[in-house]
């Protein structure tokens, strides 16, 4: 009964001892997944005032536009009230083309800050998924590993993990 007794001790020991090593690597993928979702969050935030800040200067900007566009609007619509019709009609014609070209401009700036941002987020988004897809496919090697350790390989099923 001897060696019996001392191969079931060893394999207990050899048990705790497994348990105890896919703790500890467990404890680590959890910290490592808490750093990442710290870095994610202040990279977040960064990002979000950064895009605040532009988003705010950019209309004011706009607003600036707009602003100057009504007062020379209103001067010139005090001085048409002393000129003629045709000159008139020139007027209206002017101030629709510099209307035109401020809602080009516009909206080469629109769009040049949402495919800007656009671009960021999803260089900073795929970054993260792949870092993620790796962590997830850690954990379900290690648990067809630990199975097949505690269960044998023959009743294992293999774990289908995600892509990276």
């Amino acid at each position: 009964m001897g060696r019996l007794t001392d191969d079931i001790g060893q394999l207990r020991r050899n048990i705790d001892s497994t348990h105890e090593n896919r703790l500890a690597q467990q404890n680590a993928r959890k910290y490592s997944v808490r750093a990442h979702l710290a870095d994610f969050a202040a990279t977040r935030t960064r990002n979000g005032r950064q895009d605040a800040k532009a988003r705010v200067k950019f209309v004011t900007d706009n607003a600036n536009d707009v602003n100057r566009l009504l007062s020379a609007f209103h001067h010139l619509h005090q001085m048409m009230g002393r000129h003629g019709r045709q000159e008139r009609a020139a007027f209206v014609t002017d101030l629709s083309k510099k209307t035109l070209g401020l809602l080009v401009c516009f909206n080469a700036d629109h769009k040049s800050m949402a495919e800007r941002s656009g671009r960021e987020r999803a260089d900073f988004i795929a970054k993260n998924s792949s870092s993620v897809a790796a962590f997830i496919n850690d954990a379900a090697q290690d648990r067809a590993g630990a199975h097949a350790v505690f269960f044998g390989t023959a009743t294992a099923k293999k774990k289908v993990a995600f892509p990276v």
